[in-house]
């Protein structure tokens, strides 16, 4: 449209019915005028009537000439049927949705942020006042680290500071790599927790050990079994119904048989290179036949020989069993943990190690927590027994066997912080006994 066109006739209009309205008033005024003036003025109403008329008429028409066309309804289907599109095969759909997932697993797996960490771990400071020895205080600190590296591969590391004499101690306790095969086999590679020692591997930490200390077969010189693994491992779970079975089965450096000293005939698990090509072999196997029981089997087979010994085998096997339930009646929980172990090495014959080099230990332990009972305070105290013990080969340098009798009270601040209190009654034959005052003060993080 012409807009100046419009507004001179909207301009015009206004005017028009100004003038008009001007010359009704002037016919309505009630003032005297003569019948020729009035027949005057009533015929230029008339024609400025007949002018407004005009003007809107052409105004209108102006409109209606810009107005937007009416959409036109769509045309009717052409009697002949358009082409039809090629049909794909479906070799060609299958590899089309293949390569859509590969795309999409290189973008996920390009997308910023598609890792994730985590740090964890555990601390604890504890005092000790043993009769052999001084009274003195310790400390621990022992962060982990969690990578998710994608949806099936995995890193854990965890190294442990530990504060011994006058310096700081840093160990290594594991490092690996996990990979995801399938719901039920995980493949794993590096220092791992030793999966046939069903304490260490679960229970040793210091917030979940319900005890200041360890038991006797799995610490010090004349431990049965080693506290980790450096290789590889394979390990899973199998639903069977309503119980399940769990499996871990490894291939690592063996240790290696100490042959002189006041230690000989012991294992030194510290296998981070290998004495020879005889590798240890080991795993455990884990049933549980209803929810709150697991029973557990775990052995070890390994070369150990060195410094030109002939073939000398160690062969370590061990039993567990783990029950933890809330009891009503008990109005509380109940923690019951045991577990048996117990190696033989071939006698090579020579030196300190002509003997029958035999040994075996364990532990029993029991803990009780009212976690249920009405008075608040009660709630988060908790008492455990513990019975450990470890009988050694009687022509060995290190022959003194041991049994202990501990007694521990438990106060829980949060679910994975405690403070722990706890005494030992050690009986060691032919040696001095040790017995101990322990406390600890451990959370988990």
């Amino acid at each position: 449209m012409d807009s100046r066109r419009l507004i001179f006739g909207i301009v015009g209009l206004m005017a028009l019915t100004a003038v008009a309205h001007s010359a009704q008033e002037k016919i309505s005024d009630d003032h005297y005028v003569s019948r020729q003036e009035h027949e005057k003025l009533k015929g230029d109403y008339e024609k400025l009537k007949q002018e407004m008329e005009q003007l809107k008429g052409q105004m209108q028409a102006l409109l209606k000439r810009e107005a937007p066309a009416p959409a036109q309804p769509p045309a009717p289907p052409s009697a002949a049927p358009s082409p039809a599109p090629p049909v794909a095969t479906q070799p060609a759909i299958e590899e089309l949705k293949k390569e859509l997932r590969t795309v999409k697993a290189q973008a996920e797996a390009t997308k910023p942020g598609s890792t994730k960490f985590l740090l964890t771990g555990y601390g604890a400071a504890g005092y000790a006042d043993r009769g052999r020895g001084k009274s003195s205080f310790n400390a621990v600190f022992a962060p982990i680290f969690l990578w998710k590296l994608g949806d099936r591969v995995f890193f854990e590391g965890e190294p442990l500071f530990e504060l011994e004499e006058d310096e700081t101690k840093v160990d290594l306790e594991y490092a690996h790599i996990t990979y995801l095969l399938n719901n039920y086999v995980t493949l794993g590679a590096g220092k791992f927790l030793n999966p046939s020692n069903y304490f260490i591997e679960r229970l040793h930490p210091a917030w979940i050990n319900k005890l200041p200390d360890i038991p006797l077969p799995f610490v010090g010189e004349t431990a049965i079994q080693a506290e980790s693994q450096l290789g590889f491992q394979l390990r899973g779970g199998v639903p069977i119904g309503p119980t399940r079975l769990g499996y871990a089965f490894y291939v690592s450096n063996g240790p290696k048989l100490r042959d002189s000293g006041e230690d000989a005939g012991t294992l030194d698990f510290d296998n981070f290179e290998d004495i020879n090509n005889d590798k240890a072999v080991g795993g455990r196997i884990g049933f549980v036949p209803i929810p709150y029981l697991e029973l557990g089997y775990g052995f070890e087979v390994a070369g150990v020989h060195g410094n030109g010994l002939r073939s000398v085998d160690a062969v370590t096997h061990s039993v567990d069993a783990n029950y933890v339930r809330s009891v009503g009646w008990l109005r509380g929980n109940v923690d019951f943990r045991a577990q048996y172990a117990w190696l033989e090495i071939d006698n090579p014959g020579v030196n300190q190690l002509n003997f029958k080099n035999q040994r075996d230990g364990g532990y029993a332990q029991i803990a009780y927590r009212p976690s249920l009972a009405a008075v608040p305070i009660l709630k988060d105290l908790e008492g455990v027994f513990r019975y450990d013990w470890l009988n050694l080969p009687a022509n060995a340098p290190l022959n003194a066997d041991e049994q202990r009798w501990t007694v521990g009270l438990n106060y829980w601040f949060t679910p994975s912080t405690a403070l722990k209190a706890a005494y030992e009654f050690d009986d060691r034959k032919g040696a001095i006994d040790d017995n101990a005052f322990l406390m600890q003060f451990a959370t988990g993080f």
